[in-house]
């Protein structure tokens, strides 16, 4: 971006030379304005806030370094070059006291001014790139404090109003506000910019940084402000609109204990949390107290969600993609509520399926720690189902004769083409009598409850599908009639068929 000049200079003719054969182009620099007494060109140089300016001395109503003194306090920073034609001692001795960068005399001549324009100009960008390095750095250095406060839970106790003081996070109150994309996609450098941007439009005293999967925002409160619901109400509005991609925003309660930041972060990562379990959220959310809220019917029906999904957990990789996509819907795909519910998932499926706690089993439940989206969900929940899956299929052969392994399998290949047991008989060249007495010693139930179990996994992945008849669904599995098949899948699903497929849809 150019450089601003501002001419102040009562000879027309110098100000048109000046502009017109100085090569400003070339300086990177351009004129703001010019003004041909010391009084219009302080209200100039004060309205345009110049990085340059070019002055004369005496002039009408003001000469230029009583204009110089009046605008030194507001804009201490300013290149001045006096271009002049008086040169009295009493004149240079104060211009020197004002800091002026330079002192030319007239007659002009340009490649001076021109030099003198191009070291004020580099010198300008220098500082303002000095500045901004600066800036920079005491940025970072206060993400870094307030990252430590956040996830640290060893600052604790008298260190934390020091570290905030060092970081120069000087507040009466506080909350905080945590933003994430509703599209899954992470922040990047570039959106939290856009984040300051708008915070600093509207003069918000605030930190940013990214953590995990969303931005936070310390937004420091003083209690002669607005208040402050109406202030974080102003800026949620002003961000949602600014970020173009929808998102969603926690708010945590109003905070004033420098021990309390990271319960005020927990805070507002709950009122994101509960946005996403609203079928048609309103993208910004406060946080509420516990005593504070009507009953939570969203947490409880989540909670029936992974009821369900444990009790047709069959260790199949569909079931793990499906639990997966399910529990990331419930968890507002924030890492930690997805985290804990994988996990949780997985160790009960570990009960539903009991397995000695070997090497894999463990290296495939570790993996919940480092779940961080839906598809490390899917991937870490087959890597544990497949686990439990050898583990159970390792006992099934320590336990089970070759004979009813071989039956077992040739019943969840054949289950729904009307199997019968002299079929499997013959198959495995024994008699009926003999292999239905092994199957039921050694597995617990009989051979029909083998194939009925069997012919409902097929039925539970065909309701799946909302495009399959229950009819057809009933045909495929083997029932003439929708009554028998009907009452056979209530008996073992606990549920209709039309109930479990609406279930289905639901998730």
């Amino acid at each position: 971006m150019p450089l601003k000049v501002v001419i102040v200079e009562d000879n027309p003719a110098t100000v048109k030379s000046l502009r017109q054969t100085i090569g400003w182009q070339a300086l990177d620099c351009e004129v703001a304005g010019t003004a041909s007494d010391g009084a219009s060109g302080e209200k100039l140089i004060l309205r345009t806030a110049p990085d340059i300016v070019l002055t004369d001395i005496r002039m009408p109503q003001q000469d230029g370094l009583d204009m110089i003194t009046a605008i030194r306090q507001k804009l201490p920073e300013v290149k001045v070059i006096i271009i002049t034609g008086y040169d009295q001692f009493q004149y240079a001795s104060r211009a020197i006291k004002l800091a002026v960068f330079d002192y030319i005399l007239k007659p002009i001549d340009n490649d001076e001014v021109e030099r003198a324009i191009r070291r004020a100009a580099a010198m300008t960008r220098e500082k303002r790139e000095a500045d901004v390095a600066l800036l920079a750095a005491e940025t970072l250095r206060r993400r870094a404090h307030l990252l430590s406060l956040l996830t640290n839970d060893s600052q604790r106790g008298q260190g934390v109003s020091d570290m905030l003081a060092d970081a120069g996070l000087a507040f009466d109150e506080y909350y905080i506000m945590v933003l994430q994309l509703a599209d899954e996609r992470v922040y990047t450098q570039a959106m939290l910019n856009r984040v300051d941007a708008v915070l600093a439009r509207l003069g918000a005293n605030a930190i940013t940084l990214l953590l995990y999967d969303a931005v936070v925002v310390f937004v420091m409160h003083t209690q002669a402000e607005v208040d402050w619901r109406t202030q974080a109400d102003r800026l949620a509005s002003a961000l949602t609109a600014e970020l173009v991609t929808p998102a969603r925003i926690g708010i945590s309660k109003l905070g004033q204990s420098h021990h309390a930041i990271r319960p005020a972060y927990h805070q507002a990562r709950q009122a994101l949390w509960e946005i996403a379990l609203c079928k048609n959220p309103s993208p910004c959310n406060f946080y509420q107290d516990e005593e504070e809220r009507r009953p939570n019917e969203r947490l409880a029906g989540m909670y029936q969600k992974i009821d369900d999904l444990l009790e047709r957990a069959d260790l199949s990789d569909a079931s793990a993609a499906e639990a997966a996509e399910v529990i990331a819907e419930q968890s507002g795909k924030q890492y930690s509520n997805l985290r804990a519910l994988v996990t949780l998932y997985a160790m009960a499926l570990r009960k539903r399926f009991p397995a000695p706690f070997d090497e894999r089993i463990h290296a495939a439940l570790f993996e919940t720690w480092f779940v961080s989206n839906a598809q490390d969900a899917a991937a870490c929940l087959m890597h544990v189902c497949a686990a439990l899956r050898e583990a159970r299929d390792a006992r099934e052969s320590a336990q089970l004769s070759l004979l009813t392994r071989g039956a077992l399998q040739y019943i969840r290949l054949h289950a729904i083409e009307g199997l019968q047991l002299s079929d499997v008989a013959q198959k495995l060249c024994v008699s009926a009598n003999y292999l239905s007495a092994l199957i039921r010693k050694e597995t617990g139930i009989t051979f029909h409850e083998h194939v009925l179990a069997a012919k409902m996994a097929v039925a539970r992945t065909m309701l799946a599908d909302p495009r399959i008849l229950v009819d057809e669904v009933a045909r495929t599995v083997g029932y003439g009639n929708y009554i028998s098949f009907y009452n056979a899948f209530k008996r073992i699903e606990h549920m209709t068929p039309t109930e479990y497929r609406n279930r289905k849809v639901d998730l």
